[in-house]
Protein backbone atom coordinates (compact mmCIF):
# COMPACT_ATOMS: atom_id res chain seq x y z
CA UNK A 1 0.00 0.00 0.00
CA UNK A 2 2.84 2.60 0.83
CA UNK A 3 4.02 2.33 -2.40
CA UNK A 4 0.74 2.38 -4.15
CA UNK A 5 0.13 5.72 -1.68
CA UNK A 6 3.13 7.35 -2.98
CA UNK A 7 2.86 7.52 -6.55
CA UNK A 8 -0.95 8.25 -5.91
CA UNK A 9 -0.06 11.58 -8.50
CA UNK A 10 -0.31 8.50 -11.33
CA UNK A 11 -3.16 7.16 -9.82
CA UNK A 12 -5.54 8.78 -12.52
CA UNK A 13 -4.35 6.43 -15.29
CA UNK A 14 -5.05 3.44 -13.45
CA UNK A 15 -8.50 2.25 -13.05
CA UNK A 16 -10.03 2.52 -9.70
CA UNK A 17 -6.65 3.79 -8.68
CA UNK A 18 -8.23 6.86 -6.89
CA UNK A 19 -10.74 4.43 -5.28
CA UNK A 20 -7.99 2.29 -3.97
CA UNK A 21 -6.37 5.08 -2.73
CA UNK A 22 -9.38 6.50 -0.82
CA UNK A 23 -10.08 3.36 0.75
CA UNK A 24 -6.31 3.68 1.90
CA UNK A 25 -7.43 6.69 4.08
CA UNK A 26 -8.72 3.77 6.50
CA UNK A 27 -5.40 2.43 7.07
CA UNK A 28 -4.36 2.55 10.72
CA UNK A 29 -0.41 2.95 9.47
CA UNK A 30 -0.59 4.71 6.39
CA UNK A 31 -4.16 6.64 6.71
CA UNK A 32 -2.34 10.28 6.19
CA UNK A 33 0.04 9.06 3.44
CA UNK A 34 -3.36 8.75 1.78
CA UNK A 35 -4.56 11.57 2.73
CA UNK A 36 -1.70 13.89 1.31
CA UNK A 37 -1.58 11.77 -2.37
CA UNK A 38 -5.38 12.71 -2.95
CA UNK A 39 -5.09 16.07 -2.11
CA UNK A 40 -2.41 15.93 -4.93
CA UNK A 41 -4.71 14.60 -6.94
CA UNK A 42 -6.70 17.62 -6.66
CA UNK A 43 -10.74 17.88 -7.19
CA UNK A 44 -10.21 14.51 -9.74
CA UNK A 45 -10.45 12.94 -6.16
CA UNK A 46 -13.52 14.27 -4.50
CA UNK A 47 -16.28 12.52 -5.95
CA UNK A 48 -14.91 9.12 -4.80
CA UNK A 49 -14.11 11.03 -1.40
CA UNK A 50 -17.93 12.08 -1.29
CA UNK A 51 -18.97 9.00 -2.13
CA UNK A 52 -17.44 7.08 0.58
CA UNK A 53 -18.59 9.71 3.37
CA UNK A 54 -22.45 9.63 2.40
CA UNK A 55 -22.85 6.25 1.56
CA UNK A 56 -19.63 4.63 4.02
CA UNK A 57 -21.16 4.02 7.43
CA UNK A 58 -20.12 5.55 11.29
CA UNK A 59 -17.99 3.70 13.19
CA UNK A 60 -16.74 3.92 16.57
CA UNK A 61 -13.22 3.38 15.53
CA UNK A 62 -14.23 7.41 13.56
CA UNK A 63 -10.31 8.55 12.55
CA UNK A 64 -10.68 7.48 8.71
CA UNK A 65 -13.45 9.39 8.33
CA UNK A 66 -12.04 12.28 9.68
CA UNK A 67 -9.55 11.76 7.39
CA UNK A 68 -12.27 11.52 4.44
CA UNK A 69 -13.48 15.22 5.78
CA UNK A 70 -9.84 16.68 6.57
CA UNK A 71 -9.08 15.65 2.54
CA UNK A 72 -12.17 17.22 1.44
CA UNK A 73 -11.01 20.68 2.94
CA UNK A 74 -7.85 20.41 2.03
CA UNK A 75 -9.13 19.59 -1.59
CA UNK A 76 -11.25 23.12 -0.94
CA UNK A 77 -14.91 20.93 -1.29
CA UNK A 78 -16.96 23.21 0.91
CA UNK A 79 -19.78 22.61 -0.45
CA UNK A 80 -19.38 19.00 0.11
CA UNK A 81 -18.38 19.48 3.75
CA UNK A 82 -21.85 21.74 3.97
CA UNK A 83 -24.23 19.26 2.59
CA UNK A 84 -22.40 16.57 4.83
CA UNK A 85 -23.00 18.99 8.11
CA UNK A 86 -26.80 19.35 7.06
CA UNK A 87 -27.36 15.53 6.24
CA UNK A 88 -30.27 14.22 8.88
CA UNK A 89 -27.80 10.95 9.81
CA UNK A 90 -30.55 9.63 12.03
CA UNK A 91 -28.27 7.13 13.98
CA UNK A 92 -30.47 5.33 16.86
CA UNK A 93 -27.04 3.66 18.23
CA UNK A 94 -25.39 6.48 20.84
CA UNK A 95 -21.81 4.91 20.28
CA UNK A 96 -21.82 5.57 16.81
CA UNK A 97 -24.08 8.53 16.84
CA UNK A 98 -20.78 10.06 19.33
CA UNK A 99 -18.40 9.12 16.97
CA UNK A 100 -20.31 10.44 14.10
CA UNK A 101 -20.27 13.71 16.15
CA UNK A 102 -16.79 13.70 16.07
CA UNK A 103 -16.17 13.68 12.21
CA UNK A 104 -19.07 16.23 11.90
CA UNK A 105 -16.89 18.20 14.88
CA UNK A 106 -13.99 17.90 12.09
CA UNK A 107 -16.05 18.40 9.04
CA UNK A 108 -17.23 22.11 10.89
CA UNK A 109 -13.82 23.27 11.29
CA UNK A 110 -12.91 22.46 8.02
CA UNK A 111 -15.91 24.25 6.60
CA UNK A 112 -14.66 27.42 8.82
CA UNK A 113 -11.80 27.59 6.51
CA UNK A 114 -13.90 28.51 4.27
CA UNK A 115 -15.05 32.86 4.79
CA UNK A 116 -17.76 32.47 2.46
CA UNK A 117 -21.35 33.80 3.34
CA UNK A 118 -22.28 30.30 2.45
CA UNK A 119 -20.22 28.49 4.54
CA UNK A 120 -21.30 31.33 7.70
CA UNK A 121 -24.89 30.29 7.27
CA UNK A 122 -24.58 26.41 7.02
CA UNK A 123 -22.64 26.79 10.52
CA UNK A 124 -24.97 29.10 12.02
CA UNK A 125 -28.03 26.40 11.04
CA UNK A 126 -25.98 23.56 12.47
CA UNK A 127 -25.27 25.63 15.54
CA UNK A 128 -28.84 26.62 16.10
CA UNK A 129 -29.94 23.28 16.11
CA UNK A 130 -27.37 21.40 17.14
CA UNK A 131 -24.30 21.91 19.91
CA UNK A 132 -21.38 20.91 18.00
CA UNK A 133 -17.66 22.12 19.80
CA UNK A 134 -16.69 22.23 16.23
CA UNK A 135 -18.86 24.32 13.91
CA UNK A 136 -19.05 26.96 17.92
CA UNK A 137 -15.57 27.41 16.97
CA UNK A 138 -16.00 27.42 13.19
CA UNK A 139 -18.57 30.12 13.25
CA UNK A 140 -16.34 32.12 16.07
CA UNK A 141 -13.45 32.77 13.00
CA UNK A 142 -16.10 34.62 11.39
CA UNK A 143 -16.09 37.12 14.14
CA UNK A 144 -19.55 38.32 12.57
CA UNK A 145 -22.27 39.74 14.60
CA UNK A 146 -24.58 37.79 13.68
CA UNK A 147 -23.55 34.90 14.99
CA UNK A 148 -24.52 36.58 18.76
CA UNK A 149 -27.35 34.91 19.65
CA UNK A 150 -26.19 31.95 18.74
CA UNK A 151 -22.78 31.62 20.39
CA UNK A 152 -24.34 33.02 23.34
CA UNK A 153 -26.97 30.30 23.10
CA UNK A 154 -24.33 27.83 23.32
CA UNK A 155 -23.38 28.60 26.69
CA UNK A 156 -26.34 26.46 27.62
CA UNK A 157 -23.39 23.37 26.35
CA UNK A 158 -20.96 22.44 28.76
CA UNK A 159 -19.18 20.93 25.90
CA UNK A 160 -19.56 23.91 23.74
CA UNK A 161 -18.91 26.80 26.62
CA UNK A 162 -15.28 27.14 26.18
CA UNK A 163 -15.34 27.64 21.89
CA UNK A 164 -18.58 30.12 22.69
CA UNK A 165 -16.46 31.98 25.52
CA UNK A 166 -13.68 32.71 23.08
CA UNK A 167 -16.12 33.55 19.93
CA UNK A 168 -17.79 35.87 22.05
CA UNK A 169 -14.99 37.94 23.16
CA UNK A 170 -14.52 38.47 19.42
CA UNK A 171 -18.12 39.80 18.85
CA UNK A 172 -18.46 41.46 22.34
CA UNK A 173 -20.18 44.64 21.32
CA UNK A 174 -22.99 43.01 19.46
CA UNK A 175 -23.28 40.15 21.91
CA UNK A 176 -24.06 42.05 25.05
CA UNK A 177 -27.89 41.76 24.56
CA UNK A 178 -28.08 38.44 24.48
CA UNK A 179 -25.59 38.17 27.53
CA UNK A 180 -27.37 40.34 29.63
CA UNK A 181 -30.92 38.73 28.27
CA UNK A 182 -29.17 35.21 29.32
CA UNK A 183 -27.86 36.47 32.50
CA UNK A 184 -31.65 37.52 33.20
CA UNK A 185 -33.07 33.94 32.24
CA UNK A 186 -32.36 31.46 34.80
CA UNK A 187 -33.97 27.94 34.19
CA UNK A 188 -36.80 26.61 35.14
CA UNK A 189 -37.26 28.93 37.27
CA UNK A 190 -35.24 31.44 39.74
CA UNK A 191 -36.30 29.41 42.72
CA UNK A 192 -35.63 26.27 41.02
CA UNK A 193 -32.87 26.80 38.58
CA UNK A 194 -30.93 23.73 37.32
CA UNK A 195 -27.20 23.73 37.82
CA UNK A 196 -26.84 23.93 33.62
CA UNK A 197 -28.65 27.22 33.81
CA UNK A 198 -26.35 28.60 36.82
CA UNK A 199 -23.47 27.82 34.78
CA UNK A 200 -24.59 29.37 31.49
CA UNK A 201 -25.48 32.76 33.79
CA UNK A 202 -22.37 32.70 35.50
CA UNK A 203 -20.37 32.54 31.85
CA UNK A 204 -22.54 35.21 30.63
CA UNK A 205 -21.92 37.49 33.18
CA UNK A 206 -18.24 36.87 33.21
CA UNK A 207 -17.82 38.19 30.05
CA UNK A 208 -20.27 41.21 30.85
CA UNK A 209 -17.38 41.91 34.11
CA UNK A 210 -14.39 41.20 31.99
CA UNK A 211 -15.54 43.91 29.17
CA UNK A 212 -16.78 47.27 29.61
CA UNK A 213 -20.08 47.61 29.62
CA UNK A 214 -21.95 50.82 29.55
CA UNK A 215 -23.77 52.38 32.96
CA UNK A 216 -27.06 52.12 30.75
CA UNK A 217 -27.55 48.83 30.98
CA UNK A 218 -26.28 48.21 34.84
CA UNK A 219 -30.49 48.59 35.52
CA UNK A 220 -30.95 45.40 33.98
CA UNK A 221 -28.70 43.67 35.82
CA UNK A 222 -28.94 45.15 39.56
CA UNK A 223 -31.14 42.47 41.12
CA UNK A 224 -27.97 40.32 40.68
CA UNK A 225 -27.09 42.17 43.92
CA UNK A 226 -29.32 39.80 45.69
CA UNK A 227 -28.78 36.54 43.77
CA UNK A 228 -28.22 33.65 46.00
CA UNK A 229 -25.49 32.20 44.03
CA UNK A 230 -21.82 33.86 44.93
CA UNK A 231 -20.46 33.81 41.77
CA UNK A 232 -23.36 35.65 40.50
CA UNK A 233 -23.80 38.62 43.09
CA UNK A 234 -20.30 38.98 42.92
CA UNK A 235 -19.17 39.09 39.66
CA UNK A 236 -22.38 42.01 39.74
CA UNK A 237 -20.84 43.68 42.20
CA UNK A 238 -17.41 44.13 40.24
CA UNK A 239 -19.45 45.49 37.48
CA UNK A 240 -21.34 47.85 39.79
CA UNK A 241 -18.53 48.87 41.52
CA UNK A 242 -16.23 49.57 38.69
CA UNK A 243 -19.34 51.81 37.15
CA UNK A 244 -19.76 53.95 40.64
CA UNK A 245 -17.51 52.91 43.09
CA UNK A 246 -20.30 51.54 44.74
CA UNK A 247 -19.63 51.19 48.72
CA UNK A 248 -22.62 48.30 49.23
CA UNK A 249 -20.82 46.79 45.96
CA UNK A 250 -17.63 46.79 47.86
CA UNK A 251 -18.95 45.23 51.12
CA UNK A 252 -20.40 42.12 48.68
CA UNK A 253 -17.42 41.46 47.47
CA UNK A 254 -15.85 41.63 50.77
CA UNK A 255 -17.82 38.97 52.44
CA UNK A 256 -17.05 36.77 49.53
CA UNK A 257 -13.19 36.91 50.30
CA UNK A 258 -14.62 34.41 52.98
CA UNK A 259 -16.14 31.78 50.14
CA UNK A 260 -15.15 28.18 50.08
CA UNK A 261 -14.48 28.39 46.40
CA UNK A 262 -10.72 29.33 45.66
CA UNK A 263 -11.08 30.43 42.24
CA UNK A 264 -13.47 32.84 43.01
CA UNK A 265 -11.67 34.10 46.47
CA UNK A 266 -8.84 34.74 43.78
CA UNK A 267 -10.70 36.83 40.79
CA UNK A 268 -12.01 38.96 43.74
CA UNK A 269 -8.75 39.57 45.58
CA UNK A 270 -7.06 40.62 42.29
CA UNK A 271 -10.16 42.45 41.51
CA UNK A 272 -9.48 44.86 44.69
CA UNK A 273 -6.07 45.07 43.99
CA UNK A 274 -6.59 46.81 40.89
CA UNK A 275 -8.87 48.99 42.10
CA UNK A 276 -7.01 49.25 45.43
CA UNK A 277 -7.43 53.74 45.39
CA UNK A 278 -10.92 53.06 45.37
CA UNK A 279 -11.05 50.87 47.66
CA UNK A 280 -8.49 51.03 49.83
CA UNK A 281 -10.28 52.71 52.87
CA UNK A 282 -13.01 50.14 52.79
CA UNK A 283 -10.46 47.17 52.94
CA UNK A 284 -8.61 49.08 56.03
CA UNK A 285 -11.77 49.32 58.19
CA UNK A 286 -12.62 45.84 57.68
CA UNK A 287 -9.05 44.49 58.36
CA UNK A 288 -9.43 46.67 61.03
CA UNK A 289 -12.36 45.27 62.44
CA UNK A 290 -11.38 41.76 61.76
CA UNK A 291 -8.15 41.82 63.57
CA UNK A 292 -10.18 43.03 66.81
CA UNK A 293 -12.12 39.79 66.58
CA UNK A 294 -11.41 36.87 68.14
CA UNK A 295 -13.20 34.19 65.53
CA UNK A 296 -10.75 31.76 64.29
CA UNK A 297 -12.07 32.47 60.58
CA UNK A 298 -10.66 36.18 60.92
CA UNK A 299 -7.06 34.85 60.73
CA UNK A 300 -7.29 34.01 57.26
CA UNK A 301 -9.57 37.40 56.23
CA UNK A 302 -6.79 39.18 57.65
CA UNK A 303 -4.36 37.54 55.65
CA UNK A 304 -5.73 38.27 52.54
CA UNK A 305 -7.25 41.70 53.22
CA UNK A 306 -2.98 42.35 53.82
CA UNK A 307 -1.92 40.87 51.23
CA UNK A 308 -4.36 43.38 49.15
CA UNK A 309 -3.52 46.26 50.63
CA UNK A 310 0.83 44.92 50.64
CA UNK A 311 -0.04 44.27 46.55
CA UNK A 312 -0.80 47.99 46.60
CA UNK A 313 2.50 49.26 48.04
CA UNK A 314 4.79 46.79 46.62
CA UNK A 315 3.39 44.57 43.24
CA UNK A 316 5.92 42.12 43.42
CA UNK A 317 5.53 41.44 47.27
CA UNK A 318 2.33 39.03 46.05
CA UNK A 319 2.91 36.96 43.38
CA UNK A 320 -0.62 36.38 41.40
CA UNK A 321 -2.10 33.94 43.29
CA UNK A 322 -3.65 34.27 46.75
CA UNK A 323 -1.71 32.78 49.31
Amino acid sequence: MREFVERGAQLDQEEGGIARLVEGLFSLTEGELGVAALVALGDRAVPALRRVLFEGSPSTVYLPRQRLVRTLGELGAFSVLGEYLLRDKNIPDPELRLAEEAVENTAARELGRDQSDESFYILRAVAITRKLPGAIEALSQFRRGAAASVLVGALDSDFCRNAAVEGIRLIYKAAIPYLIESVRSPEPSRTNESPTSQRRRRAALRLLVEQELEASRWPELEFLLHESDEWLQSCAAMIAFRLNSSEPALHVLLKHLMSADWVLVDEIAQFLWQHLPAARRVITEELSDASASTAPEQARRCRLLRWILKLGTDTKSGGNQVA
